[in-house]
């Protein structure tokens, strides 16, 4: 599918095998908003949200990440304060990453620098769709969209109707009745936080009109 997140395997496994990988239970938060961007992650297991809160408080959901990814990379390489916080949703264990190891890593495999450049221009363009179907697209399509962007290779999308909602701006009620009728439909099929895409050029065409 369309989400890039995802390292590939041979990549994968330098961070699946890091002893140094510590756990962190459900609810913790892992970076804040502002913060010094020391380290970004490559997440082993578990679920994590990504959001961004306004001056009053108001919060947005961004992204979630899943087994296989990586988050807070974006300031790790720019050096500036994160504009974002990232919660775990479920508990989670994870590899953080500094320059220094960041840099030995790279050494040893050159590969390595060219994936993280392939990720860091696929959420660019995430965002820029995101930014995109709020402003033109109605909610039909613009949860179409998401659902190709965030389903893995077996066509899996593991978010709950909460977090849809948050991420593409509309109500929990507004997902429901969505995704009711893209089942209906026969274009997927839905299970407790996990969604199965059955027709994904159907949903392709509800998200291109």
């Amino acid at each position: 599918m369309e989400n890039k997140s995802y390292i590939n395997k041979k990549l994968q496994y330098i961070f699946e095998n890091d002893a140094a990988s510590r756990k962190i239970s459900k609810g913790s938060i892992i970076y804040h908003q502002g913060d010094k961007a020391d380290y970004f992650y490559y997440l082993k297991k578990g679920r994590v949200k990504v959001v961004m809160t306004s001056p009053d408080g108001m919060e947005k959901t961004l992204s979630t990440a899943s087994s296989g990814e990586i988050l807070g990379e974006a300031a790790f390489f720019d050096k500036m304060p994160r504009i974002s916080s990232a919660c775990a949703l479920t508990n989670i264990e994870l590899v953080a990453v500094n320059e220094q190891k960041l840099l030995s890593l790279i050494k040893e495999n050159p590969q390595l620098a060219m994936e993280l450049l392939e990720i860091q221009a696929s959420r660019i363009r995430q965002l820029s769709a995101q930014i995109d179907s709020m402003a033109f697209m109605k909610a039909d399509g613009r949860i179409a969209r998401l659902l190709l962007q965030s389903a893995d290779g077996d066509n899996v999308v593991k978010l709950t109707h909460e977090e849809i909602a948050g991420i593409v701006g509309v109500s929990r009620v507004t997902v429901s009745k969505t995704l009711g009728k893209f089942k209906r439909l026969g274009f997927l099929k839905t299970d407790y936080g996990k969604i199965l895409i059955t027709k994904s050029n159907k949903l392709r065409e509800i998200s291109e009109n």
